[in-house]
């Protein structure tokens, strides 16, 4: 959050881009690899109200765009992939600071990942978390 502060207190041009799974993202993606998707308080947003179940954005939590606003920095969320190149844009061509809020979904894994202990040949390069949310259903679990 500082950062914002500094942005506009020093009239710096930087953009940030905030690719925005409401989830602690890297341990999510250990969780559904290696922990048959157990979580263990990765997710971030308010309890019971869960914005990729239900796609309300006014449980989007917290809300960095008006974080931005609030430092006077301008910015924009994108929901829809449609809507990301025009924000891109935006952003990119605005004078000063500018924060974009994507939101992603928490399955989405970072790839390629290179498994704690493993080497280059342990490389992962493909799935994502839905191949491990779908078993954990079938499973009732």
């Amino acid at each position: 959050v500082q950062e914002l502060a500094t942005l506009k207190a020093e009239e710096l041009d930087v953009k940030v881009m905030i690719l925005n799974n409401q989830h602690l993202g890297m341990v999510v993606q250990w969780e559904d690899r290696f922990y048959k998707a157990n979580r263990a308080h990765t997710y971030l947003g308010l309890k019971g109200e869960e914005w990729h179940k239900t796609n309300d954005e006014a449980q989007i939590y917290p809300d960095f765009v008006m974080m931005a606003a609030s430092f006077g920095i301008p910015a924009r969320r994108v929901i829809h992939k449609a809507e990301l190149r025009e924000a891109i844009e935006e952003m990119v061509n605005s004078e000063g600071p500018y924060l974009l809020d994507v939101m992603v979904p928490h399955i989405e894994h970072v790839l390629p990942m290179i498994p704690g202990g493993g080497g280059f040949k342990d490389t992962i390069s493909d799935g994502d978390g839905s191949m491990f949310h779908e078993e954990r259903e079938m499973k009732g679990l």
